[in-house]
């Protein structure tokens, strides 16, 4: 469908929005041979398409949904004398992608992702940058990460206001900072591996730095501070600096100075609540039913903080609404954060998406909340293709706009230029086996495997037999990359499936010590790393095409290690088919329980030991 529109019939504060949608789609200033669209403001939270004819009326409260209704209408979703009706439940209604965990998006790429999410009705944007932004005057800040540079974080700025989208600034200010704690010129402000030192001076010059930039680079005047996750607050030097405090005091001490930072320079910083509800938990536990606040730690939290309330993992509707009604009990009108499931997948897990965020967005609109976003996490690498989760991201936008989600695949082919079902056929990478926790296991040890297999033996024949028939429905989608890259999710399918047939082969043979089984099982060795190659190639194109180069170099690494590891096995296999060893403790060695809850992470099935 192509639209045109006359900057003559419409509200200016639509103009650079249209303008900047056209780099990609066929929306043209002047009406000829086009299906012209007339845009009307009309305050409020409903928004109506009207088709007839050659023309539509687009009646709409906000640039967001201005934006949607140009989406169903490249989309032919309205037909001639129809009309199309929604509603916005959120006043913010937004995204946040990690550029910490290796993968920083390459800005060019990132803007066709805010077009697309422009048209899906998405607001704000935020980029969750540790260390990967430009700091002045501090060289190690960011060193060999790939960081974004000042004017890069400022053009993309300039693009988001062009689509009428927020970008707030979204950075750390004492936990997760390992990333700097590293080099030993942070080593005066560093509490623990991970938590900057609460009460140093300099710690807070550094901080200052990291809000003079944000305040300079970004026009919103909002911030995202983080202070997430910093559990050893107050326990590593400090303790030897400042003496024992509890750590409720030691966390609203620094709270309360580094909202005076933000607010001197104009910011209404926001905070992930995470830290307050596990410090009033016997356990540590953030989601403790029984946690309880003390009294004292709410009324020390700066009323100016906007609390943010995060939660990927529930499916329960009623678990959300209790925990918003306990932000409102402390006073705050909580963000909610929920999450497009990225880290330690290989491909967006549609499942956990769809089940959690689909009921975090169903209580945030029976509670009434103005605010939520989603975020995309790279944890231990960012190998999953990012892509896919504009799937996600779509899922999100129709569940909250339009909750039937009739026209979430014709909206998705239009904006995306992808085939909906086809991404979310290759989201079976992502389960309901941790399928990463197979991709790193080491060839040899299986150690992943071996955890797995524990009471569930039966299931993996037909797991390999899984990934081989997702290998098969893929082929025919394999050149479609708009929204994920098919091709390389079938060969993921692929080398999988060979990996898990291997490893099955090898616990039977080598169990019942047969040589003759273990031989037909070595032939299949060289296809699996050329296989593996085949993968390590795509994946570096991938990469390069989205991200910057810092960050391959962890994937390539892995990639080599295990390519190296699949020789080893042929080795070590042939030496005792041929009787030169007579074992191998390699394949010999394994748990006999699920106990260990090894996880996915690279580090934790690379190797036994933890040097590495």
């Amino acid at each position: 469908m192509t639209l045109g529109w006359k900057p003559e019939l419409t509200p200016s504060e639509l103009h650079p929005i249209l303008r900047t949608i056209a780099e990609e789609y066929a929306v043209h200033e002047g009406a000829d041979g086009a299906l012209e669209v007339r845009f009307e403001h009309a305050p409020g939270t409903v928004c109506t398409v009207k088709v007839a004819g050659h023309a539509a009326t687009v009646r709409y409260g906000t640039p967001s949904q201005a934006m949607r209704a140009v989406g169903a209408l490249l989309a032919d979703l309205i037909p001639d004398a129809g009309t199309g009706i929604e509603r916005a439940p959120f006043g913010t209604f937004g995204f946040m992608l990690d550029c910490s965990r290796n993968a920083v998006m390459r800005p060019e790429h990132l803007k066709r992702w805010l077009r697309r999410l422009c048209l899906f009705g998405y607001n704000m944007a935020m980029l969750y940058t540790e260390d990967t932004y430009e700091l002045p005057g501090e060289d190690w800040f960011g060193y060999m990460r790939g960081r974004y540079t000042g004017a890069e974080l400022h053009e993309l700025d300039l693009y988001c206001r062009n689509l009428g989208i927020q970008m707030v600034g979204c950075i750390q200010t004492l936990g997760h900072m390992e990333q700097i704690l590293r080099w030993p010129a942070y080593a005066a402000v560093k509490d623990s591996n991970s938590v900057l030192l609460v009460g140093e001076e300099q710690t807070y010059d550094l901080i200052e730095k990291m809000l003079d930039a944000m305040a300079g680079y970004l026009h919103s005047r909002r911030i995202h501070i983080g202070m997430d996750e910093a559990g050893g607050i107050g326990r590593g030097r400090y303790l030897d600096r400042f003496g024992f405090k509890r750590k409720s005091d030691v966390f609203t001490a620094h709270l309360g100075r580094v909202v005076k930072l933000c607010r001197e320079r104009g910011f209404t910083p926001m905070v992930w609540s995470d830290m307050l509800f596990a410090m009033g938990s016997r356990t540590g536990d953030y989601y403790d039913p029984h946690s309880a606040i003390p009294a004292e730690m709410v009324a020390a939290i700066p009323r100016e903080a906007q609390l943010v309330y995060w939660d990927y993992y529930h499916k329960d509707k009623e678990f959300y609404l209790n925990w918003i009604a306990r932000h409102r009990q402390m006073g705050f009108e909580p963000l909610m954060a929920s999450g497009i499931w990225t880290w330690q997948q290989l491909w967006y897990n549609r499942r956990e998406t769809e089940a959690n965020a689909g009921a975090c967005i169903d209580a945030c609109r029976s509670a009434d909340l103005d605010e939520i976003f989603f975020t995309l996490w790279g944890d231990d690498g960012a190998y999953c293709d990012f892509d896919s989760a504009l799937a996600g991201l779509a899922f999100a936008a129709e569940r909250a706009f339009a909750p039937d989600l009739a026209w979430l695949q014709p909206r998705f082919k239009a904006v995306c230029g992808a085939n909906y079902e086809a991404v979310v056929e290759a989201a079976e990478l992502a389960g309901p086996v941790r399928t990463a926790g197979i991709l790193w296991d080491d060839p040899l040890f299986g150690m992943f495997h071996h955890e797995a297999l524990v009471g569930t033996e039966h299931e993996w024949p037909e797991v390999a037999r899984r990934y081989s028939r997702l290998h098969e429905n893929l082929l025919p989608f394999r050149d479609e990359r708009a929204a994920g890259d098919l091709r390389h999710a079938a060969l993921m399918a692929d080398f999988l499936c060979r990996k898990v047939t291997l490893r099955l082969r090898l616990d039977e043979a080598y169990f019942r010590r047969d040589r003759a089984a273990l031989g037909a099982a070595i032939v299949e060795i060289p296809g699996i790393v050329a296989r593996l190659d085949d993968l390590a190639g795509s994946w570096r194109r991938q990469w390069l095409q989205r991200n910057k180069p810092f960050g391959l170099e962890a994937l390539q690494i892995r990639l080599a290690g295990q390519t190296a590891r699949y020789r080893e096995l042929e080795q070590r296999l042939d030496d005792f088919i041929a009787g030169r060893i007579d074992s191998i403790p390699e394949l010999k060695q394994r748990p006999g329980d699920a106990s260990g809850n090894i996880g996915t992470n690279w580090k934790n099935l690379a190797s036994g030991s933890t040097i590495i």
